[in-house]
């Protein structure tokens, strides 16, 4: 565990309540609209590349890329193991390196994230994360692309353990209906292995669906479905889940774009008793405000959102608020 610095704990805790609720009073005052971007994802995180290949005449094209990213988090009354931060603040660094290379009707990504993450309470394990990505895309039209990837992520948070490594490999087609409507259907199977004492693993499938309609520049809405299960020979670690959720962005300002973000997820934990009988279940909904402002290379984001868990586990029934601020750069 590294050491830590001193800060006193209050200033840290009204620096991050501060900045988010500062963003989001600004976003009232603005009016004019923004140029466009991607707007896939929700939350802080973007999901498109980071990278886009510009081709230029026949023959291969290569883009490289870097993002550099810092975050900070506080979070209150969220349930144990479930969450990188309970009941406390954490800074995050992240390094992202990418390459894109294009040809005609096909792209191949390349892609890894490197996390350090820091937690302010001293009896917590500070943590490295690796996520690394590679994928193919081919352009059957100027309207369906096909998408297939492989993906190895070290020592994440999962719902069923707080320790995971995985490998995931799927694909996606996605559609243009016209301008305005696009359609998506994923698939994947996940690979997991568990630090845990018993040295166990999971597997399972993964299918998600989305539905966007784009109203003009910066501005969208996304309606998303998840079914995803992890079956494993120790019963603890079995996981059934089931996801909704609906978003809403729109630019308010240059460079400025506001995002709000509804969210639904059943867990079933079937190798997992309660007393009285019967397995845990947990429901949880969670209202999430995101603003986002991304001068040039710059992007600065302020996320909140207030989590409502309801479980048949007392353990883990419990609410609280997440507060993320994040600062990247790209290269």
């Amino acid at each position: 565990m590294t050491s830590r610095n001193p800060l006193p704990r209050r200033l840290l805790q009204a620096f991050m309540l501060a900045v988010p609720v500062v963003c989001f009073a600004t976003a009232a005052f603005a009016e004019t609209a923004a140029p466009d971007q991607s707007a896939r994802g929700s939350g802080i995180d973007d999901e498109s590349d980071e990278a886009a290949a510009v081709q230029a005449g026949s023959g291969w094209t290569l883009d490289p890329g870097l993002r550099l990213i810092a975050r900070g988090i506080t979070a209150r009354s969220t349930a144990p193991a479930e969450d990188e931060v309970v009941d406390g603040n954490a800074f995050a660094v992240v390094i992202t390196p990418s390459l894109v290379l294009a040809k005609d009707d096909v792209t191949v990504t390349l892609r890894n994230a490197t996390t350090r993450l820091e937690f302010e309470d001293a009896d917590r394990t500070d943590r490295w994360q690796n996520a690394a990505r590679a994928s193919i895309s081919y352009d059957l039209s100027e309207a369906t692309r096909l998408t297939a990837f492989g993906e190895r992520n070290d020592n994440i948070l999962a719902a069923e353990f707080t320790s995971t490594d995985e490998w995931e490999f799927g694909g996606e087609v996605q559609h243009s209906l016209d301008a305005a409507n696009r359609v998506a259907l994923g698939a994947s199977w996940r690979i997991r292995s568990y630090d845990d004492a018993a040295g166990s693993s999971g597997d399972g499938i993964r299918v998600d669906g989305e539905y966007r309609y784009r109203f003009g520049a910066n501005h969208y809405a996304f309606l998303r479905g998840r079914y995803d299960a992890i079956n494993s020979a120790e019963a603890r670690r079995n996981l059934t889940r089931w996801m909704a959720e609906a978003s809403y962005q729109r630019p308010i300002a240059s460079d400025l774009r506001l995002r709000g973000e509804l969210t639904y997820q059943r867990l079933d934990f079937g190798g997992r008793p309660v007393a009285g009988g019967g397995s845990r279940e947990d429901e949880l909904f969670w209202p999430e405000l995101t603003l986002i402002w991304s001068p040039g290379p710059w992007r600065i984001a302020g996320e909140a959102r207030y989590v409502v868990r309801n479980s048949t586990d007392p353990a883990f029934d419990r609410s609280g608020y997440r507060f993320e601020v994040e600062i990247s750069h790209a290269f």
